[in-house]
This record gives C-alpha cells, structure tokens and sequence, in this order.
C-alpha cells in the first residue's frame, strides 16, 4: 500500500489539483486498486500563497508496482499543471508508511503558514520519495493532506468537463439545479443560494471543473446527480472532505489572536456598527473582562448576512467565527448569545384611543388631538429588536469552504441562510 499527495498544481487561469487526482487515480487503477476514499483536504484560508481554494489532495493505492505508480503519478503532474502560475509550486509526495509526525503537521497547516524547509526535513527524515517544481511549495500541502485525519467530515461530488470545453461557457440547466436542490437539501447544501436566487456550485474559471455537489451522504450526492441536467461529464469523483466541517476554527480569547488564523471569540458589542465605502460594515467587539478589543467584518460580498449585523447593538453578548487578518476578524457565522435591552423616549400614548399624542408645544407636554387627554412629558419604551438569539451565517455565495454550515449544526436557535 502506498499513499500518494499532491498539491499546488493549479492557478488562477485553469487546471485543478482534484482534476489532476482524478485523472491520475484513472491511470493508476491498472496497477492496483484505490483503497478507501480519496481526501480533498482544505487548508489555512489565510494562506496567501494559495491559487483558489487551498485545496490538497491525498489517496491510497494497494500495489505491488509501487516504483512505476510513481512514475504514472508524476507523468500525470507533469502534464496536468500549470507551471505559468505565478503561485503555482507543485508537490509530490509517495509514502508507504504515513509517519505519526504527519497528523501533528496537518493540524499545524490548517492554522499557520508552514515553511518549505520544514516539509523537506520531514521528507529527509524518513526518507519520503517526493518530487517538487519551483519553489516546491505544494510539498507543505501534500504532505498535510496524507496525515489528514478527519474527526467529522462531509463529500463532494466533482462533475468535470471534457477537455475541448475547457474555457467556454458551462452549460447547466438551472431548472433542474434547483430541483435537485429541493429533492436532497438539507442532506446537500451551497448549491443555490435562495435569497440571491442564483446557482453557485459551478464555478466560472476556466478550471476543468463543471460543478460540485457538497453533502453529507454519497448517495444524495449522486442523486443530486442524476437530477442535474448539462452538459455530459467527462468524468466525476466523490471526495471525503473536511469541508464545512469549523476544523479551522480555534477557541480564544481577543487579546490572545494571532494573525492569520482563524477564531471563535465571545465578546461584548461595543459600538453600533458602521458602514464604510464599498459596503463593509465594522463593529469592534470588547472582551467581556474588558482586557482587549478586536474590530469585526462583514465585508460586501456577505450580502444580506450584513442586515443581521447592521442590527446589532452596543451591550450585546455574541460569538464571532472567522479568521483575522490586519487585527480584523472576517465573520463567516455568529451567535447572538444574549441581547442587550433598547430604551427610547418617545410621546405618551393616549389611554383611551390608544393613539400616541402630539406635542402640545414647547413646554406644554403633549395632547391627544382626539380624545384631549393631556400628559407632563415623554415616556421610556422598550424598543423592538430585528434580531434574535441565535446563530446567523453568511450566504452560500460567501461561504468559505471549510466553515460549517448551519444545516449541519444541532446546537442551538440556528437560522441557515438559504
């Protein structure tokens, strides 16, 4: 048995590290058999290294020709990514025994930002055969993708292209998108997105990719599948995923954050929040001993999530998830744990009609115009808030890929974001 990593083959303009695990798993089936899944293994979204989705992939072969398996495997990286990429470092890893050390460097890649030099020690150490191109960064992820050990995990299901259509226009029958949607959801989700009214599992690059189907069980991936009407696959592959899984998501406290990595913190609202240029909305949330601050996010593409967050209000108790960047968190989902109480003064109401009165003029209380009953001064009312207790996410348009969805929470009030 041999397990085999690879990552950092793609870039901005095309081809896809999962497109090329797909085709290279083809060609390695006629000198063994795949064991298990294959991984689709999201790391550190903070990386600024990564082309698209900082997505590595690993898999198992059972063989007895593990030396030509490695020279299928690279023949196919070879031709299968793109060198022009200006962030495109390919890796190659082969081991037959996967080293403990392995689990330990996965849980560190999904948190930090990991040196070229540390993966190489590691595959000196015990003497990995490995292959890398450039300034061999995509070592760091596949050897993070081989000791990928999931506690929870999802699957996709990745439709791709044939290579003649590769950068032309996806074709896809919305329709039955969204009646693939209504026959599996909440089992598959980030499909469509329902208050934007737009099909999002297919991306617009030209990557080899037609769409991916997320979910929870392989069975409504593939019935999701055989609902979906478009152009004809040129092959599709389900992965095992950490997807939409909050592994990235890491308990702290505010004064504590480190940056580029990615937080659950509980805090205290301490200004109303504020719209900038473009559309972002800001609010800085205090530690609830009053020992720090950090400033929150919800950046415009976020869309409708920013209405929950425009509803906030200074002395509300929240949660924020997400990762900070420049001592900023960019919120992918919150709990409103606890809301504060809203007093206005406004003019009395009149006991008999039940209608507010009026000023009666300056210094002269207020009067109701049709009953006449008088009143000294203004009253204290207790103001109706927009929100309620609860967790709130971004749209699926906005998702990031390994923040859990809230269909798949059973924790709590929660308020998915279709």
């Amino acid at each position: 048995m041999i397990t085999i990593g690879v990552d950092d083959t793609d870039s901005e303009e095309g081809l896809c590290t999962t497109y090329l695990a797909a085709v290279m798993m083809e060609r390695l089936a006629g000198l063994g058999e795949i064991r298990g899944s294959p991984r689709l293994v999201r790391l550190n979204p903070c990386v600024q290294f990564k082309t698209r989705g900082n997505a590595a992939i690993a898999f198992s072969l059972d063989t007895d020709r593990p030396e030509e398996a490695k020279e299928v495997a690279l023949n196919a990286l070879m031709e299968l990514s793109d060198f022009s990429g200006p962030n495109t470092n390919p890796g190659l890893v082969v081991a037959e025994e996967i080293p403990a050390e392995l689990s330990r460097f996965y849980r560190r890649a999904l948190d930090e930002v990991l040196e070229i030099q540390e993966a190489e020690e590691i595959i000196n150490r015990y003497g990995l055969w490995s292959r890398s191109f450039k300034n061999r960064r995509g070592l760091i992820g596949a050897l993070a993708a081989m000791g990928a050990e999931f506690e929870d995990w999802t699957y996709e299901l990745l439709a791709y292209r044939e290579p003649r259509r590769w950068g032309t226009d996806r074709e896809i029958d919305e329709e039955s998108v969204w009646r693939a949607d209504e026959l599996t959801y909440p089992g598959t989700w980030d499909t469509v997105d329902h208050h934007h009214r737009k099909v999002i599992f297919a991306p617009h690059s030209k990557d080899p990719v037609l769409f991916g189907i997320r979910g929870q069980d392989p069975d409504l991936l593939r019935s999701a599948l055989r609902t979906i009407r478009s152009e004809p696959p040129e092959r599709t592959v389900i992965y095992r995923t950490n997807q939409g899984t909050d592994v990235h998501i890491n308990e702290g406290e505010i004064p504590d954050v480190i940056e580029n990595r990615s937080y659950r913190l509980r805090g205290i609202v301490a200004k109303e929040p504020e719209t900038i240029g473009g559309g972002h909305l800001f609010f800085p949330l205090a530690s609830e001993d009053g020992k720090g601050s950090i400033s929150c996010a919800a950046f415009e593409p976020t869309k409708n999530f920013r209405e929950r967050v425009r509803a906030l209000a200074p002395g509300d108790v929240i949660e924020v998830y997400g990762a900070v960047k420049k001592r900023t968190l960019n919120i992918e989902k919150m709990e409103i744990v606890r809301l504060t109480e809203r007093r206005a003064q406004k003019a009395p109401i009149c006991p008999s009609c039940h209608r507010r009165m009026k000023s009666a003029g300056q210094g002269q209380g207020y009067r109701c115009r049709r009953c006449g009953t008088k009143a000294d001064g203004k009253v204290e009312v207790l103001l109706p808030r927009e929100i309620k207790p609860g967790f709130y996410e971004v749209p699926p348009c906005a998702r990031r890929h390994l923040s859990k969805p809230l269909v798949r929470m059973r924790n709590g009030k929660v308020y998915p974001s279709r």
